[in-house]
Order: structure tokens, then sequence, then C-alpha cells
């Protein structure tokens, strides 16, 4: 697929997440908490580099087990080939809408009205499309967890937001980095 392509999908995306969590937030009567952006930028860019090297470690260090090995196929066989040909301004449009549209949505609205660990779990069911994404979809739900444990902690969305889109922006330069060294970006 093409970059632009996929660029457009991702927007397009979190687009509609955006507008159903405006939405939702308006039914359900949620109140999005923002805490404190000042703060909270520099606290979320700290989570994201964490989240890097947990997931850099379980891609690269941790020994073979159903989870491992899944989020390993996927990486391998799904993520590497369809955004390895991001080049770096596709990388930061894709992770600040995720980090937005997803975090309103998840941790902004969903959060609050159905709480911390279900919210968690349909954001890992969000991310595993299929038997074969389901080892995927339990990292995601643990990725959730911890982005939900941020908002907890700070107060709003500002924190998990920041954390989940340059998380994203991480993840995506490290797939394009390898892409480019197998010769599949080119």
């Amino acid at each position: 697929m093409p970059t632009r392509s996929i660029v457009r999908l991702a927007v397009a995306t979190e687009t509609a997440l955006v507008l159903a969590a405006w939405a939702l937030a308006r039914v359900l009567k949620v109140d999005v908490e923002w805490g404190h952006p000042e703060r909270d930028v520099f606290i979320g860019a700290a989570a994201a580099l964490i989240l890097a090297l947990v997931n850099h470690t379980v891609l690269m260090r941790l020994p073979s087990s159903w989870i491992v090995n899944g989020v390993r196929a996927v990486y391998h066989d799904l993520l590497l080939p369809v955004f390895g040909r991001l080049d770096p301004t596709a990388i930061v449009v894709i992770g600040l809408a995720a980090g937005l549209g997803e975090e309103w949505l998840f941790r902004g609205v969903l959060q609050p009205a159905i709480g911390w660990i279900v919210a968690s779990l349909a954001f890992g069911l969000a991310h595993a499309g299929g038997r074969f994404m389901v080892p995927f979809g339990v990292w995601a739900s643990a990725m959730g967890a911890a982005l939900g444990g941020l908002a907890i902690l700070t107060g709003g969305i500002t924190a998990p937001a920041v954390a989940h889109g340059l998380y994203d922006m991480l993840a995506l330069a490290y797939i394009r980095r390898a892409a480019l060294e197998r010769g599949i970006g080119q």
C-alpha cells in the first residue's frame, strides 16, 4: 500500500475515533479530563521512552513464548511490510493521530465510563484482528493498561496521549529502519 494511502487511512480512522469519542462522551455524560498539560507532556514523553524500551526488550531479548512469538510474528509479517516504507513525515502524522484519537476514546471516555481494566481490554481487542493477532491484542491490552494507569496517575489524557503518540512514532521509526536495512523500504 502506498504511503499516502496508509496516512490517509490512519488519519481517517483516528478522526472517526475522535468523533466517536466526542459523541460517546455526550451520550454518557463524561467530561474528558486533560490533566495538567504543561507537566503531563514531559511525563508522557518519559513514559513513551519506557514503553519503547519494554517493547524492544520483548522483540529482541525475551525467550520464546506464546505471546512473545505472537508479537514478533505480527512485527515481522504485518508491521514491517506495511509500515516499513513510511517517511518521517508520515511517521509523525500517524503517531500524532493515534495518540489523540485512541487516547481520547479509550482513556478519555471509555475508561471513566467502564473502568480501567475493561477499557484496557477493549483497547487490546481493537488491536487484535483475527486469530493471528490475538497475542498482539493481549500485548496491546497490557500497553493500554499502562496508558490507563498513566491517565489515573496524572488525572487526564494528556500524558497518555503524548506517550502513545511518541511511542508509535518511535516504533514506526524502528520499523522503518529495520525495513531499510533489509531492503524492504527501498
